[in-house]
């Protein structure tokens, strides 16, 4: 019992009963016993409706925070869709800038002969299952395009058409076997021929054949189309000599080339049409 006295729950009680001795006495005094239970319910409801109060301010808050978060994000939203918007009109005049830099590069290869007609295509397939990089362009017959027309990039020489529909042409690549150019050491002026194989395509390379032993073809040696043959037009680029082999006839050599059009990122090609001495056999 003495534990009881001392503890947490007598005090309370008797804090509460002090409360109501106290508002006994006041309504008293002023004559106002019957307004006693109507002050008891004040004392009680007060504090309950003080605390409802903070609770719905609380969650009016709450619902206040989701609602301009909404607003917020349908402004977040639309702005998003304007940064879109530009970043792609970026993205074509980068396109447009790209596709101008590489016409002018097309030109300075083809400008010193007045007579190449030449049509712009895009590459749209590459078979990986090809080893020799041959590809296929959206332009065809309805452009110009033919059977033997060379292709290049604005690096150089990139392979010949061998076949055309309206609007699509396939390419064979300078380091298929079967493409076979007319070229020249631009510094000697030896002739050779270029031509690929199976080793050589892994590695994008291809050969020189038919030199000289007494010739000086030297490592680093530019390659150039000779304009023999018909197909090709002469003093395009095609590549540097990396190294000189001898041929198994021991009487030839040959030069390892790397092209200088990179066959692992073709992209846009121009297709030369019509140029002067096209067809003719040069000795």
């Amino acid at each position: 019992m003495k534990d009881f006295f001392k503890g947490f729950g007598f005090k309370v009680l008797a804090a509460i009963a002090l409360v109501l001795v106290g508002i006994m006495i006041y309504a008293a005094s002023t004559g106002g016993m019957a307004t006693i239970p109507a002050m008891l319910s004040g004392a009680i409801m007060t504090p309950l409706q003080t605390a409802a109060s903070a609770v719905s301010d609380g969650f009016q808050s709450f619902v206040g925070i989701f609602t301009d978060s909404g607003e917020l994000r349908k402004e977040n939203d639309r702005l998003q869709e304007e940064v879109d918007k530009y970043r792609q009109q970026q993205i074509e005049l980068d396109e447009l800038r790209r596709q101008n830099e590489y016409l002018n590069e097309y030109l300075r290869i083809v400008e010193s002969d007045s007579s190449v007609e030449r049509a712009s295509a895009r590459v749209i397939d590459i078979d990986p299952a090809d080893k020799y990089c041959n590809f296929t362009i959206n332009a065809g017959t309805l452009s110009g395009i033919s059977v033997n027309d060379p292709v290049i990039t604005p690096q150089g020489l990139a392979g010949v058409v061998y076949e055309t529909g309206l609007n699509y042409a396939k390419v064979r690549s300078i380091l298929d076997p079967a493409t076979q150019v007319s070229a020249a050491i631009s510094r000697s002026g030896e002739n050779g021929m270029t031509s690929g194989t199976l080793s050589l395509a892994k590695d994008f390379k291809l050969k020189l054949g038919l030199l000289s032993k007494e010739g000086d073809t030297e490592v680093g040696d530019i390659i150039i189309t000779s304009g023999k043959g018909g197909i090709f037009p002469a003093n395009l680029p095609i590549g540097e000599v990396e190294e000189i082999v001898p041929e198994s006839d021991g009487v030839t050599l040959y030069a390892r080339i790397k092209p200088y059009t990179d066959f692992g990122t073709l992209s846009q090609v121009l297709v030369i049409t019509s140029f002067g001495g096209q067809g003719e056999t040069v000795d």
